[in-house]
């Protein structure tokens, strides 16, 4: 059954089988195991996953499948409001493969960030050789998030420079003090602002955007202190608005400013 349940996918769409057997599948399966959902409720979680389902067809057709192959099975629940739903829940079977992907997952996460380092190196060489005129320094503790900066920001025309803590930032920036400087709050040892702070008072006079899950009007008001914009983090469509003013505009270089006193 489970064959003839492959073929039927495949023949709809060999990409949308593909996806399923490579992420979407193992996160179906941990989504489940964290508690039974219906289909909808699934797009939602997968999104906050970061594994967009444009097409709901194909996510239906995979958990048909996987109910076939025995990973989960459904029923027809019924909500105090609205209408009744299917709901999928994981099967002992189920348990078993998403454990049993846990090593394969790894290995892609090791492939994925090879070919990223890879791709990050040639972008690095081309810069000897083209004029760049938009420069940001990216300051993130979490590798996934500043590599994922680093590919959204380049692939918009910047030239990205990376820190993954504070002082890494002050090194880094006192080498080649001008550009952008984009600042997580929460980080090991300093601070965003507490290196916004060192900046500013080390003659820094351009732009410096924070961003953080946690805004507070407190640290909004001490931001604007020292003339730094604050941002919601992973908020990139916000992100790109706020760097677009500053695009066309060249570099920006120290202006012997001085940080307020806190």
């Amino acid at each position: 059954m489970a064959r003839q349940a492959k073929s039927t996918t495949e023949g709809g769409g060999g990409s949308e089988d593909l996806r399923a057997r490579s992420l979407l599948r193992p996160a179906i399966l941990l989504l489940l195991k964290e508690r039974a959902s219906h289909g909808y409720e699934l797009v939602s979680r997968l999104g906050d996953l970061g594994l967009d389902v444009p097409d709901f067809g194909g996510l239906y057709r995979a958990l048909r499948t996987m109910e076939d192959e025995g990973l989960v099975s459904s029923s027809w629940g019924t909500p105090a409001r609205g209408p009744a739903r299917r709901v999928y829940a994981l099967t002992p079977e189920g348990e078993d493969q998403l454990r049993e992907s846990a090593p394969a997952l790894v290995q892609q996460r090791r492939a994925i960030g090879g070919l990223l380092d890879r791709y990050r190196g040639l972008v690095h060489q081309e810069r000897k050789t083209k004029r760049q005129r938009r420069h940001v320094l990216v300051v993130e503790d979490d590798d996934d998030m500043r590599h994922t900066l680093w590919v959204l920001l380049e692939q918009r025309g910047w030239v990205v420079d990376e820190a993954a803590d504070g002082e890494a930032a002050l090194a880094r920036w006192s080498k080649a003090p001008d550009g952008i400087v984009l600042l997580d709050q929460r980080m090991p040892g300093m601070t965003g602002m507490e290196v916004a702070r060192r900046m500013r008072k080390d003659g820094f006079g351009g732009p410096i955007l924070l961003y953080s899950a946690y805004l507070q009007p407190e640290l909004q008001a001490k931001a604007a202190a020292l003339d730094v914009q604050t941002l919601e983090k992973a908020n990139f469509a916000e992100l790109f608005e706020a760097l677009s003013q500053y695009e066309g505009r060249g570099r920006f270089r120290a202006t012997r400013a001085t940080a307020p006193e806190s």
